[in-house]
Parts: structure tokens; sequence; C-alpha cells
């Protein structure tokens, strides 16, 4: 049988899991891969829809049962530290990291 390349994006379902955040839940996600010349714009109009990217995937939580988590995107460009924030900061200057 002769297989033709698609198009259109093909989404999966994960089977349903532990959920990471919430005991005694369980997580499924709908995830796609993103290949191909769209990839980019395919990102991006994922994003705008929920989802969230890892390398070549592009998923959201699709659980059955909870709609508890919830997409956030911080534009850096707009992003003002708070003064809690500023003060974890200036609390923890003296810490130094490095790679071995």
């Amino acid at each position: 049988m002769t297989q033709h390349p698609t198009q259109s994006p093909q989404f999966f379902l994960t089977a349903p899991s532990p959920c990471p955040y919430l005991e005694g839940q369980f997580e499924r996600k709908v995830f796609t891969h993103l290949v191909g010349d769209k990839a980019p714009e395919m990102n991006d109009l994922l994003t705008q829809g929920g989802f969230r990217r890892s390398q070549n995937i592009a998923y959201r939580p699709a659980c059955e049962t909870c709609r508890a988590c919830v997409s956030v995107r911080i534009l850096a460009q707009e992003f003002t530290a708070s003064r809690n924030m500023k003060r974890v900061i200036q609390h923890n200057a003296d810490l130094v990291g490095a790679m071995h």
C-alpha cells in the first residue's frame, strides 16, 4: 500500500496517566508533531489555542474530568518583576551558578 504524506497535522491522544499536579487525578494530552515547512506557523496557531511545545511536539491537557490546567504565556519584553520578586533576587544575589 502506498502512503502519501498529509498536509494537515495529525492529532493523537495519550492514554490516561497519574496527574503530576493533582493527587488522585489522571491526565491525558492531545498532541501533534510539528514537522514540515509550515511547522512554525502551525506552532504559532496552536500556541494561541493553548498548546505548549516541547522540541517538535505541540501538546495541551485533554483531561476528561478536570480543567484545572491553564496555559499561560508571559511576554518577556512586557514582564515587570514585583516588589517581592525583586526582594528575592536581592536576597539571593550571592548565589552563583557554575557548569562542570
